[in-house]
């Protein structure tokens, strides 16, 4: 991937994942003026940036999941393009208000679910079976008509890592599934019947969603004795198996060198259409889905608490 702008940027959390994006943007030519890896580091360089000591086209925001809801907003606070690894929150209230206000100011703020940019979803994207589904979404939203629902089944299961153990199981691994969820199916995907979780520990989950026109399975893992990273599609009689994990066998650093290319494309439309009295939005169904995400995700801790939620009482 070729880069044709000079980008300068900043960097919140050099752990291993800010690392790995601060590598391979500077093999596509950004240039890294900032780096915090501390609380104390991070709030002296949003003030040097507010302050205009320093002048970054960007942020990447890398740190525990549990500071993104902090340096989410001081980004949006202060208008500066933030790349914001997954969760964008662990709070659906501040989920909700990311997604508002990052509309009404026109600030652009992009989350790292990498899984989109996976080559298996790549090619499910191209196929017919793709094209079939969002058509029976989109005509089942139109006319309200029921049918037999599309069914996936989504499974993440890995061994024991100290990484991310700052957020439980579904904020760390099921978050990524439930984005995939809404990517495929859209606002479908927040039109749930009921939602039911059958286990829930600080490192599995397994949960169930029936909507009006799908129904999802989840099954997170983060202390598995097997890696597997599945999702399962059925749409009557045709199914589909997907396997996101495959292609580490060949690049592992494909689907995030794609999300850098996806954030790069945004960013440059985004600044030549900031000052415009019609600013491109484009990006912002990104963010849409990934505060929709987060919002679901937060109904699992409620939802095994009560045993079961049906639409009244989700809303």
């Amino acid at each position: 991937m070729q880069n044709s702008c000079s980008y300068k940027a900043v960097l919140i959390g050099n752990g291993t994942m800010g690392q790995r994006h601060k590598r391979l943007f500077e093999a596509d030519g950004i240039e890294f003026i900032g780096v915090a890896d501390t609380t104390a580091e991070a709030t002296a360089l949003f003030k040097q940036i507010a302050v205009g000591k320093l002048s970054p086209d960007f942020a990447v925001v890398a740190s525990p999941a549990v500071t993104h809801d902090e340096y989410v907003k001081k980004s949006i606070e202060i208008m500066l393009p933030v790349l914001v690894e997954k969760p964008v929150s662990i709070s659906f209230e501040n989920a909700e208000k990311f997604r508002r206000i990052a509309s009404e100011r026109n600030a652009f703020v992009f989350v790292g679910h990498s899984e989109r940019y996976n080559p298996a979803i790549e090619e499910f994207v191209k196929s017919d079976f793709f094209k079939e589904m969002q058509d029976y979404f989109k005509f089942w939203f139109l006319q309200k008509q029921d049918a037999s629902p599309v069914s996936f089944k989504f499974t993440r299961t890995h061994g024991f890592s100290p990484r991310n153990r700052d957020v439980s199981v579904e904020y760390d691994l099921m978050i990524h599934d439930m984005d995939l969820l809404h990517f495929f199916a859209g606002k479908e995907a927040m039109m749930y019947k009921s939602f039911r979780c059958e286990e829930l520990s600080d490192d599995r989950v397994h949960a169930f969603y029936d909507l009006k026109t799908l129904n999802a399975e989840f099954i997170a893992d983060r202390n598995s004795a097997s890696d597997s990273r599945t999702v399962e599609i059925s749409m009557g009689a045709r199914s589909v198996k997907l396997d996101l994990g495959a292609y580490r066998n060949g690049n592992p650093a494909y689907a995030l060198q794609k999300e850098h290319q996806a954030f790069l494309n945004y960013l440059r439309s985004y600044k030549k259409t900031a000052q415009d009295e019609e600013p491109d939005y484009s990006w912002y169904g990104g963010l849409y889905d990934a505060c929709a995400a987060v919002i679901m995700v937060s109904l699992v801790g409620e939802v095994c608490k009560k045993g079961s939620a049906n639409e009244f009482d989700a809303k």
